[in-house]
This record gives C-alpha cells, sequence and structure tokens, in this order.
C-alpha cells in the first residue's frame, strides 16, 4: 500500500462523488430499506449498465441504508420525488451582482432530489465531500447559494412554496438545513 499523490486523491474524490450521484439518480428509493437491499439495487444498476462495476464498487450501501432510515429518506421511498431535475429560468440580474437593474440572467442547474408536496417543497442536495463536526458548518456556507437558486427555481416553477432546503452530507450521515 502505498498513500495516494493529492492528484490521485481529488480523482478518488471526484469519482466517489459521481458514482455516489448516478446511484441515487438511479436507484428505486422504494427498494432501499437494508443495507443488503441496496447492495442489491447497486448490482442491479451496473448489471443494467447505470453504473459500472467500478462505480458499483465504490459506493457504501450503508451510507445509502443509514440515508433511507433517516424520516426524510422513508418520506422520499413513498412520495413525490423528482431527481436529477434540470432546470433553465431567466432570473434578476442583481439577485447576483449589485448595478444589473433591469438586466436578466440565464440560471441553469440540477436538482439532486426535491420532495415534492402539497404544502410545499422539500429541496435535498446529496454532499460527498469529507467534513467533521467542525468543518460541516462551513462547508454548508460554502453550497448555501447554490442551493438556494436551487429551492428558488422549483418554486417558481412547480408554484409551491420551499418547505426545507437540505443538504445532506454522506460522510457524517447527516442533514444541515439551509
Amino acid at each position: 500500500w502505498r498513500k495516494p499523490s493529492f492528484a490521485e486523491s481529488q480523482r478518488q474524490g471526484k469519482d466517489y462523488g459521481n458514482a455516489l450521484h448516478a446511484a441515487m439518480q438511479y436507484i428505486d428509493y422504494a427498494a432501499c430499506g437494508t443495507e443488503a437491499a441496496v447492495g442489491a439495487e447497486l448490482q442491479r444498476l451496473a448489471d443494467g449498465g447505470y453504473l459500472s462495476p467500478a462505480q458499483a464498487q465504490l459506493v457504501n450501501p450503508k451510507a445509502i441504508a443509514d440515508f433511507f432510515a433517516t424520516d426524510l429518506g422513508r418520506k422520499l421511498q413513498q412520495g413525490n420525488v423528482v431527481r436529477e431535475f434540470k432546470f433553465s429560468l431567466l432570473v434578476p440580474a442583481e439577485d447576483f451582482a449589485d448595478g444589473l437593474a433591469d438586466e436578466q440572467i440565464l440560471l441553469q442547474g440540477v436538482v439532486d432530489c426535491a420532495l415534492i408536496e402539497d404544502d410545499g417543497i422539500t429541496v435535498v442536495d446529496f454532499k460527498t465531500d469529507f467534513v467533521t463536526e467542525e468543518s460541516v458548518r462551513a462547508k454548508a456556507d460554502h453550497y448555501r447559494p447554490q442551493v438556494t437558486a436551487y429551492a428558488d427555481a422549483l418554486s417558481r416553477i412547480y408554484e409551491k412554496p420551499v418547505k426545507h432546503t437540505l443538504l445532506y452530507f454522506f460522510h457524517m450521515g447527516t442533514f444541515v438545513e439551509m
């Protein structure tokens, strides 16, 4: 065993993030009640070509099972869920920079997951960053503009209020409300 170089470590982190996001995009949420069931889903995705075998090996079934064991995870298994929701909207440019009144910019994004309910929307953005109790708040603050933009876009598109805007850090198995 040798310690990976910084570049190798960065690539491995990116590969893991891509693999986990692909799994969360295609996995059958309702079939993810246990770690073994998640493992079977990952195998199904690899067999079907949704994940490469290498990607399926990178994903930790326990981390996904732990997510679905949360109250929100159980709701997602039964609710009206959108995943990898692509959007493009014209938004006021002054929301992003001063001095741009009467200008608009095209905002494009991809929302990892959202639960659409009669009384509003819960936006969930999945994160694979390495975080600790000490660093998680700062990392969440880093992502705040992105998640806020997602929430605003979904609220406009679905014409519903956003009830919750959450980051889920798989490394810690924790939600951060924005």
